[in-house]
């Protein structure tokens, strides 16, 4: 029986009151142990731009202690293992997790946190409904280690090439007898450097590729694979170094039971990954930006200048009622959103419109909260303290990964032309 609304928001403040715990209890005390390290990116990564041994150790902990205490693979469906949590809890586990951590230690994606997603996993780095499509033998072999957090995966879709435009994709697989030879390049993959597997997506037949008809195949290549390489780290957007990476492949040869799904069917793998990777930073920009109005709040009411405080200005009042109003807007766009996904087994309607507006739209309201935020802490908004500037980072790097926000603009106006036009 499907749960009502009330039940799943009951689910996800019981589940958030364990994780409050597990995080106060077990991860912060981490941070503060690695708190000079995490301090100083110089200290941070090693001279290959890799974490320091101490720290991935540590993340590694994370994963490990998350994953016993059932929180890691909880969005992760219940057919291979995971905790079969529904999308509207996802989204709102995620806001609340943001609004009360901030940036700079949960966020998913592009992003240089100490514990990046050790809490929870995704489809860029776990156990996720992408693995659904994996055999029975492979699933047996690889997803216990996974579910316990002892392994990572990585989602290797992106080329120098190909971004926005998947059909660009240059990378090759041939068949040659029971094995598939790969060759190509990856580029901007979220934990590149440190995956033991990586969902390749390559070309596996090229007519059918260059007239977007399909063509294109994923494959779960192991990290050890003799012509797998993934030793560049790309540093990002205000960091030294950051979790994405290269991956080149070299004549790499893998079993034909190593697909995931059928031959053809990549493109619509990849793209349930990446469905599932803008709802849930929906979720998390949505909970940032709520983060950031906070601080706010409270340093309206204490800071005071021309003898009144901050609160008492008209200027100041209007940056805060806007960003209350970008901020009710993306949270109920995001809400309906995950329910509409929750209820699409049901109706037969992936609401493809609506997590591109969810995505697009949260990730641009979140930049603008923090940019008032900045503003309205002036100096102090500015300094490495405050997180506002970490926050405003990512946000603005979030207008990129799994859909640049010109793409959700082009998926959306498709939509409508379609006859999609249900709101």
């Amino acid at each position: 029986m499907t749960a009502t609304r009330e039940e799943i928001h009951d689910l996800a403040k019981a589940t958030l009151d364990g994780l409050f715990q597990f995080i106060d209890n077990e991860v912060v005390p981490l941070e503060e142990k690695f708190r000079d390290v995490l301090a100083d990116e110089r200290k941070l990564f090693r001279d290959d731009g890799l974490l320091i041994d101490e720290v991935a150790e540590a993340r590694l902990s994370v994963r490990k202690m998350s994953a016993e205490a059932g929180f890691y693979a909880m969005f992760a469906p219940e057919s291979i293992g995971g905790g079969g949590l529904p999308s509207l809890a996802n989204v709102l586990i995620l806001e609340a997790l943001y609004r009360k951590y901030g940036p700079g230690r949960l966020f998913i994606g592009w992003s240089n946190a100490f514990l990046g997603s050790a809490v929870i996993a995704s489809f860029i780095d776990g156990p996720s409904h992408m693995l659904t499509s994996i055999t029975d033998a492979v699933r047996s072999e690889l997803l216990p280690a996974v579910l316990a957090g002892e392994k990572t995966v990585c989602f290797g879709l992106t080329e120098p090439n190909a971004g926005s435009d998947v059909w660009g994709l240059q990378t090759k697989a041939v068949r040659d007898g029971d094995e598939w030879v790969i060759n190509g390049t990856k580029q901007w993959i979220t934990n590149a450097p440190y995956a033991d597997h990586a969902a390749i997506f390559a070309v596996t037949d090229q007519e059918l590729a260059a007239q977007h008809k399909g063509g294109i195949s994923a494959f779960l290549v192991d990290a050890v694979a003799p012509g797998y390489a993934a030793d560049t780290v790309l540093p990002i957007m205000g960091h030294v170094a950051s979790d994405c990476g290269m991956i080149t492949l070299d004549d790499v040869r893998v079993s034909h039971d190593r697909m995931l799904g059928e031959e053809g069917q990549g493109f619509q793998i990849g793209m349930l990954g990446i469905s599932e990777g803008r709802l849930m930073i929906a979720g998390g920009c949505t909970g940032m930006a709520e983060w950031a109005l906070d601080r706010s709040l409270e340093y309206v009411k204490e800071r005071k200048t021309f003898g009144k405080t901050l609160s008492e200005h008209q200027a100041i009042q209007f940056m805060l009622a806007e960003s209350a109003m970008d901020i009710f807007s993306a949270k109920q766009t995001t809400l309906r959103t995950a329910e509409l996904v929750d209820e699409a087994p049901t109706t037969g309607r992936i609401p493809v419109k609506e997590i591109s507006i969810a995505k697009a739209f949260s990730v641009e309201g979140c930049e603008r909260v923090l940019d008032r935020a900045i503003q309205i802490h002036g100096g102090m908004g500015l300094s490495t303290e405050m997180k506002f500037q970490e926050g405003f980072r990512i946000a603005r790097t979030l207008r990129i990964p799994d859909g640049t926000a010109e793409i959700q603009r082009r998926t959306i106006a498709r939509q409508l032309l379609r006859g999609d036009v249900v709101f």
